[in-house]
């Protein structure tokens, strides 16, 4: 991976040229432990992932310094769930950039769909997706520098625009969840994928093993 991918991530239809070959794996429950918990109170959690994703997110957590875990913030999305986060992604850019939501439309929608997938196409409704930070004992979430609804340079994974500590508790994130097999997204410092799309893309590989998971709602 060169240096333009690492601070803009690859580009979408790079990834699009990623072969899906769903193995058709189920989707199980993400259990708390000693080091994971779940955001029980945000109304996104939709606590579930593909069986090999979790193991691997059991796996990443054991990976963490002893007095810290995961806090899981968001995981599997079913259709309704993307819908009404891609509308309040772009509702918070219209809020964010007026002008450029009126006369550059096609490009204020690019820049909106680079930090919310539009309803299908995200990694999330594969299944092998999450969303999550770290807290030390006390519960207290590490100092990432952002929040997981910011957006901006300040959320990429390697920003120059945060401090040192900063730094070193999203590295702390990244090599948990990297040697255990997940693949960051390099947009959102947050964002962790196995088995889908993004994942083979930036793996180099041609194919995925996790399709999008079909719903009804």
């Amino acid at each position: 991976m060169n240096e333009n991918q690492i601070n803009t991530g690859l580009s979408l239809s790079e990834i699009k040229k990623i072969i899906i070959h769903d193995t058709n794996e189920p989707l199980v429950e993400i259990i708390e432990n000693e080091k994971i918990k779940l955001l029980k109170e945000h109304k996104f959690l939709s606590p579930y992932l593909r069986k090999s994703a979790n193991d691997l997110l059991i796996e990443a957590s054991r990976n963490l310094p002893a007095t810290y875990k995961f806090l899981i913030v968001t995981a599997y999305r079913p259709l309704w769930m993307q819908k009404i986060l891609w509308r309040n992604r772009l509702i918070q850019m219209a809020k964010k950039y007026p002008f450029k939501m009126i006369f550059q439309y096609p490009k204020w929608k690019k820049m909106a769909s680079r930090y919310t997938a539009p309803p299908g196409g995200s990694p999330h409704q594969f299944g092998g997706a999450v969303d999550l930070t770290i807290i030390n004992a006390k519960g207290e979430k590490l100092d990432m520098g952002t929040t997981l609804t910011d957006f901006g340079e300040r959320v990429s994974t390697h920003s120059n625009l945060i401090t040192d500590k900063q730094k070193e508790n999203r590295k702390i994130l990244y090599d948990a969840m990297t040697k255990a097999g997940f693949v960051n997204y390099p947009l959102e410092w947050w964002h962790y994928s196995y088995g889908d799309r993004t994942w083979a893309a930036y793996t180099k590989q041609k194919e995925c093993f996790y399709g999008r998971i079909e719903s009804t709602d």
